[in-house]
């Protein structure tokens, strides 16, 4: 009637998560060092942070911030499906 995941079953689903994540375009090294450059620079400073990103070839903040709006559901699900799955994991272990 009821079906519990095997270890191994998610173990491969939690696999396929992380796969998931990492090519997810709020993952992209591209947008990880955008942000990093952000938060290194004081944020009052907005044609600095300008500079600094398009000195590294980077998006600049409005193409930033549009690739967060398109993308933070999808980032939200992987990541919420990714919890569930390793909470199933951690009940199996205990």
């Amino acid at each position: 009637m009821f079906s519990r995941e095997s270890q191994p079953e998610l173990q491969i689903k939690l696999e396929a998560a992380d796969a998931a994540v990492a090519a997810h375009p709020l993952a992209a090294e591209r947008i990880k060092r955008a942000h990093a450059i952000i938060e290194s620079t004081d944020s009052a400073d907005k044609d600095l942070v300008e500079q600094k990103l398009a000195e590294e070839g980077l998006p600049d903040l409005a193409e930033i911030g549009l690739i967060q709006v398109r993308n933070s559901v999808s980032w939200w699900k992987l990541h919420r499906e990714r919890n569930k799955i390793t909470d199933k994991l951690e009940k199996l272990d205990s």
